[in-house]
């Protein structure tokens, strides 16, 4: 029976090492207000293995839908709110992996109400 393969041997196996990992999840993640991107990278080597991978599968999902403002624009159409700028300011605050439940949860909703 295979073992599952642990989060440093997933990291190992992909990436090569965890300061390679780093630099994919740094591009993809936002930085602190007032930040370095040295300072952001050091503190991503504190960040687990298993969290690591989690951040960089959020930001390429995001990536894929358009980013940050492509997300929270596709959530404005859904709830047909497009014009509610202080609604869209409140989401673009929300973090990425809330954002991409919500844009699911509203695209289900759409496709079983159309279908």
């Amino acid at each position: 029976m295979a073992k599952k393969k642990t989060p440093l041997q997933i990291v190992k196996d992909d990436h090569g090492s965890k300061d390679a990992l780093v630099d994919k999840v740094a591009a993809l993640v936002d930085r602190e207000d007032g930040e370095s991107e040295e300072d952001h990278k050091k503190r991503l080597k504190l960040v687990p293995n298993a969290k690591l991978l989690h951040l960089l599968a959020v930001g390429e999902k995001a990536k894929a839908l358009g980013g940050r403002d492509g997300i929270v624009a596709r959530i404005l159409e859904l709830k047909n709110q497009s014009k509610d700028h202080e609604f869209g300011d409140k989401l673009k605050k929300t973090s990425l992996g809330r954002l991409i439940d919500t844009l699911q949860s509203l695209e289900r909703a759409a496709k079983k109400k159309a279908g």
